[in-house]
């Protein structure tokens, strides 16, 4: 078992441990559990007996009162309305500034339960175990907090930091291999974005980590968590501008995400995401041919499915982009790579280009 920790500017000391088969966190961190009244288990209603048992064994019951919420699966949980849902549950059940939620679950249980605990009492004490891998190596961790809007991504959400974050790549066990592919697409982001020893650990194992081989797997989650812990405890709410280049990949990826209708997962949409930025960045000049060809092949050797066709509507993208919350203002805003670890923004890129970085995106 793995423990990191790290001080936030705005917050608090956040906690983050990773390994494999662990249990009884409350016997690691007594002062997190004992000074709680009460603890609400957050976790998709959808999700396995085996997923649920696990967290249980993560997170015993103890003195406190304990209560579980069960969400809607996926995404169709990150609304307002499911998040006043889950506010609502807990002041009917007296939950106090002092009590403690526990999202169990992959990156929309903890979005939401994370942005539920900023909100309920003004902010109260939760803690993140993300089960995917996806939520593991990205989505689960940073304190980003938020619920989707009319079908847009985390238009409405806060900073909230996780008193603890646990990734227990336990659960990735029975986790099918397209699951494994969604979390792969973040995976490659952070070959992509990262310093050479990151990148190198990804290449090394992603194929054994596709494939779910459990060291791999562990690598890929620790590797990936303590460069993002890093990165967020230097810019928390994206102020300095090194946390933006966790969003590589991200403004296409959400606007194909959206335009397939929740047919495409995230991790497959920010895949198309990277490849978008790539061609991008190739068709500007930043981007070196046998560089863009390097990084192209980790998005190829994901094997994505075809997307749907009715996520091939170029003017709703354009839509989709402008309307992203990172544009600033500008009629649309990419981070570029011109080197593996070195990202540029690019602002009011010409339609034309857009257009074979789309096109080339869907093939």
């Amino acid at each position: 078992m793995k423990t990191f920790n790290f001080t936030v500017k705005y917050s608090r000391t956040v906690y983050a441990v990773i390994g494999r088969d662990m249990s009884d966190m409350p016997s690691q961190f007594p002062a997190l559990f004992s000074g709680a009244d009460k603890l609400c288990l957050v976790t998709d209603g959808a999700a396995p007996r085996s997923l649920k048992a696990r967290a249980a064994a993560l997170f015993p019951p103890g003195k406190a009162e304990y209560f579980t919420f069960a969400l809607p699966a996926s995404e169709k949980a990150k609304t307002p309305d499911q998040a006043w849902k889950l506010c609502s549950f807990l002041f009917l059940k007296g939950f106090s500034r002092d009590s403690l939620l526990i999202a169990a679950g992959g990156g929309a249980v903890t979005d939401l339960t994370g942005f539920a605990a900023s909100v309920y009492m003004r902010g109260i004490n939760w803690i993140s175990a993300p089960t995917t891998f996806l939520a593991q190596i990205d989505a689960g961790l940073g304190g980003k907090t938020a619920v989707n809007l009319r079908g847009a991504k985390n238009v409405v959400g806060t900073f909230h930091q996780p008193a603890l974050a646990v990734c227990d790549t336990a659960f990735l066990d029975s986790l099918p291999h397209a699951e494994l592919r969604s979390g792969a697409g973040e995976l490659v982001k952070y070959a992509m974005i990262g310093p050479g020893p990151l990148r190198r650990a990804v290449e090394k194992n992603l194929s054994k980590a596709l494939a779910g081989d459990e060291s791999a797997l562990t690598t890929c989650t620790a590797a990936c968590a303590a460069y993002k812990i890093k990165l967020v405890a230097k810019d928390e709410r994206d102020e300095t501008g090194l946390r933006e280049r966790l969003n590589l990949g991200h403004t296409a990826g959400h606007a194909f995400e959206a335009l397939a209708g929740g047919r495409m997962p995230h991790g497959e949409a920010v895949a198309r995401g990277l490849r978008f930025a790539l061609i991008l960045s190739a068709r500007t000049g930043r981007l070196p041919g046998p560089a863009f060809k390097k990084l192209d092949a980790l998005i190829t050797a994901l094997r994505l499915p075809s997307p749907p066709e009715l996520g091939r509507d170029f003017r709703k993208f354009l839509a989709l982009v402008s309307m992203d919350k990172k544009a600033r203002g500008a009629h649309n805003r990419f981070l570029l790579v011109n080197a593996p670890g070195r990202l540029e923004a690019a602002e009011n890129v010409k339609m034309a280009l857009l257009k074979k970085a789309f096109d080339g995106a869907l093939k």
